[in-house]
């Protein structure tokens, strides 16, 4: 091709992009803040608040989508010339500038409720005390002014050596607290540089005092590592699956100009498909010059995995510091060898490869659905100039600061987020070798995820010695212990129960000993020991079986000396969550939801008791890994790799996603329950509402393998999710999500779905009537299964009646569940027959009972075989085949 042709060439891309995101138009803020101070004025007696009120209110985001027209507005109360925090509010207007949509939070009586807008503390002591009351150690030297401002609009300080200055932004602002009362506080956003967590704080203007802070990490621990601990088992990848993942030797590779070797899109991970070489997959409309542009020209301004969209580098320290990344050289070469049977660190080259590839086709595809510029997609250049840029996704692969985890900090728009993905140690087992007194004998053991590792060759020896504290028990949870003498120089032996791990391990080691084994107080096969807290704790630790224990302890209590030796039995390889894409996902949908939710300046409002962001992350997860010819009822784990299981295996959430009840019975009535009362189980709730109206919208509009296109159930399903993002309040419950999803189909597909929509809803408990109450309550909602008055299930006849009908578990044994996913009137009478038409069993149940929890029919005196089930009700007559099997 000659020079001029790609020229022209050139060109025409960009001549087409600049059309394209000039689409995506972010409105003046003075013509935003104008119609917005119009619309306030004129209804401002609808909310019961006075012209002071609505006077000064300051405009944080706007934006307009090229496909609708649509204008978002976000907004926050303003008073004595300060943003109220608590406030935050939307407007959102159609093309003839009416607003169609909107939630106000404003203050009543602001003015009144104000204190003084003069601080006691200057910027540089609210720092000072932020940083005391967090326990955050300031790097060195003093704090200099990086951006300068005034402190109702906000500034910029840094700290330490200049290449690796700490940034705090320090703003003045009021907070609405419970009371009514407008409290005049400092809000100071900074990192722990010894931690993963970043805190935006508001502390009190005039004492310092703090008042109330956010952890602006959003990290997977209760979920995560807690689950991994439970669902970890050794398992390296089968012989056939392993082979496939060890890219063969250099000679031997495939040269191709702009490639990259990874699990690609609707791949989960190596346990779910072929490695493959992917060519030129940068987006033509959304990463124009390629996935290593930053300039907005032609041309690559990096060949290692950093560009435009995310900068994929190691940080095995921990340090938040950019570390390697791989070279792909000039013709951007991204394919590197991999062994999934060998520690990744062996293997970080294309471990880094796909975690820059999936960043940068989750930034690709999710574009296409509105998150672009303007609404504050990550990017260091925003080649519209719409919205703010400097802010591509730093993604830190292998990070040392943790294990068994991930998490995603997001700042508001034009400040960098970052992905942390950690190595997920598998489970290594021990060989306890007792060669002296009655327990003569091998044990099975597993050891701690932490402390000082066993080698496989050289055996740990040592004399046994059991621990005994205050209470003269063998728990070790007493410090200090009651027998120090005893335990010096030897391996400690320690009941499992009352304290942590780690406790009993730490007192053990202030006696003197060695290493520790755990006896478990449960039958079974012992578990591995995970914990965040292992600081100072050095020494080997195992757990055996309670079984196993219960012969290690007749021995210690006689009177010879009990001696043993422990040694690694297998490899053991963690493994790599870089490779984990439906984690990886997950965790930049974070991202997407926080920007989206209340404007992309403000990333505060996912905070609530009540708020879905775990539900949406896991959604995008298993919507960006839906291949063609899946199945809603098919189970759907999430992190069997990371946890060395197979496809089959549970994962690390408490069910499985699936449309099928079986499989998945999660409804908002388990919201603020004992075992949903933390983000990730709540999360999990809408999640799977999500996952049913996904595959809801499948079944009537079909699946398109293209995930940028605008047709299909699929697309349509995502493209529903994220325009409620943007309709929803700040602090969101469910029933203002799935409120904002009516309206996104409404003003969008004019409540083409909303039956369908309602259908879903309800099934899981968000029907007509359900009640959140108040978002940052888990205690105060009121399901319902009910659908709107007059309108009638889509499933009238017998046909699809029976579709809906759910009947588990099916072969079943002593009991059978009978569920209905619509709700009708009147009772329901459901019989269970033979082939040959006798009925066998017969009640009548309400058809909100039905439909909430299921009747269930006693059928331990059937005889083996298969019946007909029939239900039979005002819509009409379903039936499903049940095998009864004792």
């Amino acid at each position: 091709m000659s020079g001029t042709s790609t020229f022209r060439g050139l060109l025409v891309v960009a001549a087409s992009v600049a059309s394209v995101v000039a689409a995506h138009g972010q409105q003046a803020p003075t013509a935003a803040s104008a119609k917005v101070q119009s619309y306030l004025s004129s209804q401002r007696t609808r909310w019961q608040l006075s012209a002071a009120d609505v006077a000064d209110a300051a405009v944080t985001s706007t934006y307009s989508e090229p496909r609708t027209g649509l204008t978002h507005v976000y907004l926050r109360q303003r008073c004595q010339g300060l943003e109220v925090f608590g406030t935050e509010s939307d407007l959102h207007l159609d093309k003839a500038g009416q607003v169609v949509s909107q939630h106000l939070a404003f203050v009543r009586g602001a003015a009144q409720a104000a204190r003084s807008a003069t601080p006691g503390l200057t910027p540089t002591q609210a720092v000072a005390a932020a940083a005391a009351a967090l326990h955050i150690k300031l790097a060195g030297g003093s704090l200099r002014l990086r951006t300068p401002g005034e402190p109702a609009v906000g500034l910029v300080f840094e700290t330490g050596p200049a290449a690796q200055a700490q940034v705090i932004s320090v703003k003045l602002l009021y907070q609405a607290l419970a009371g009514g009362e407008l409290r005049l506080v400092w809000q100071v956003t900074l990192g722990d540089p010894a931690s993963s967590h970043h805190w935006n704080a508001r502390l009190d203007a005039q004492t310092g005092q703090l008042v109330d802070k956010e952890d602006l990490t959003i990290s997977e621990i209760s979920s995560f590592a807690q689950l991994a601990a439970q669902h970890q088992r050794v398992g390296s990848l089968p012989a056939a699956a392993a082979a496939a993942h060890r890219a063969p030797a250099a000679v031997q590779r495939t040269q191709a100009v702009n490639s990259y070797g990874v699990w690609p899109l609707t791949v989960e991970s190596p346990i779910h498909g072929a490695r493959q070489l992917v060519l030129n997959p940068a987006d033509a409309i959304y990463s124009p010059y390629g996935w290593h542009d930053t300039n907005g020209v032609a041309g690559a301004e990096y060949t290692i995995t950093r560009g435009n969209n995310a900068y994929a580098y190691e940080d095995r320290a921990g340090a938040n510091i950019a570390g390697y990344s791989p070279d792909g050289g000039s013709n951007l070469e991204f394919d590197f060898p991999l062994n999934t049977n060998a520690q990744p660190r062996f293997s970080q080259d294309a471990a880094l490869t796909n975690l820059f590839y999936w960043n940068n086709m989750v930034h690709d595809v999710m574009a296409y659905k509105g998150f672009f510029e303007a609404a504050g997609s990550f990017q260091t250049t925003n080649y519209s100039a719409l919205g703010a840029g400097g802010d591509a996704v730093l993604a830190e692969a292998q990070d040392g600061s943790g294990t068994s985890n991930a998490n995603f900090l997001t700042l508001p728009d034009g400040q960098a987020p970052r992905m942390q993905m950690f190595l997920w140690p598998t489970v290594i087992h021990a060989a306890l070798t007792i060669t002296t007194s009655s327990a003569v004998g091998q044990y099975q053991a597993v050891a701690a995820q932490y402390g000082k590792p066993l080698s496989a060759t050289v055996p740990f020896t040592g004399q046994l010695a059991l621990v005994s504290d205050a209470t003269l028990s063998s728990l070790g949870c007493t410090a200090p212990l009651a027998n120090p003498a005893a335990l010096a120089g030897k391996i400690a032996v320690v009941d499992r129960g009352i304290c942590t791990f780690t406790s009993k391990i730490r007192n053990a080691i202030d006696a003197g000993a060695t290493g520790v084994i755990v006896i478990n107080n449960i039958a079974g096969s012992p578990t591995t020991m995970a914990s965040t807290d292992t600081v100072g704790i050095r020494i080997p630790a195992v757990m055996i079986s309670q079984a196993d224990g219960l012969l290690l302890k007749a021995a210690l209590a006689g009177s010879v000396p009990v001696n043993g030796s422990l040694l690694q039995q297998g490899n053991a390889f963690s493994r790599d969550g870089d490779l984990d894409n439906g984690i990886i996902v997950h965790e930049y949908g974070h991202g997407i939801s926080t920007r989206l939710t209340g404007g992309p300046t403000i990333n505060v409002c996912l905070r609530n008791a009540e708020q879905m962001g775990e539900g949406w992350s896991d959604f995008f997860g298993l919507w960006m890994t839906t291949k063609p010819g899946d199945q809603g009822v098919t189970p759907r784990p999430i992190g069997n790799y990371v946890l060395a299981a197979p496809p089959t295996g549970t994962g690390i959430r408490t069910e499985s996603y699936s449309t099928d009840f079986a499989v998945n019975d999660l409804t908002y009535a388990l919201v603020g329950t004992p075992d949903y009362n933390d983000v990730h189980p709540i999360g999990e709730i809408w999640c799977a509402t999500l996952w049913d109206l996904n595959w809801a919208l499948i079944n009537r509009y079909g699946y398109n393998t293209n995930l940028k296109g605008t047709t299909g159930g699929n697309n349509l399903a995502l493209q529903l999710v994220l325009d409620g993002c943007k309709l929803q309040p700040c602090r969101p419950g469910f029933i203002d999500g799935r409120n904002a999803i009516l309206k996104a189909d409404s003003l969008f597909n004019g409540a083409a779905n909303a039956a369908l929509i309602w259908q879903v809803f309800a099934r899981r408990g968000m029907g007509y009537g359900a009640s959140q109450g108040s978002s940052n309550s888990l205690t105060d909602q009121v399901p319902s299964f009910a659908l709107p008055p007059g309108q009638t299930p889509l499933a009238t006849q017998s046909a699809q009646l029976t579709a809906a009908l759910e009947v588990y578990p099916n072969p079943a044994h002593d009991q059978l569940t009978v569920r209905l996913g619509l709700l009708g009137t009147g009772p329901v009478q459901l019989s269970l027959h033979t082939l040959l038409g006798a009925q066998v069993l017969s009640t009548t149940v309400p058809a909100a009972t039905l439909q909430a929890t299921g009747a269930r029919l006693a059928t331990g005196a059937l005889a083996d075989g298969l019946y007909l089930l029939q239900l039979r009700s005002a819509e009409g007559v379903a039936t499903k085949k049940v095998l009864i099997q004792h």
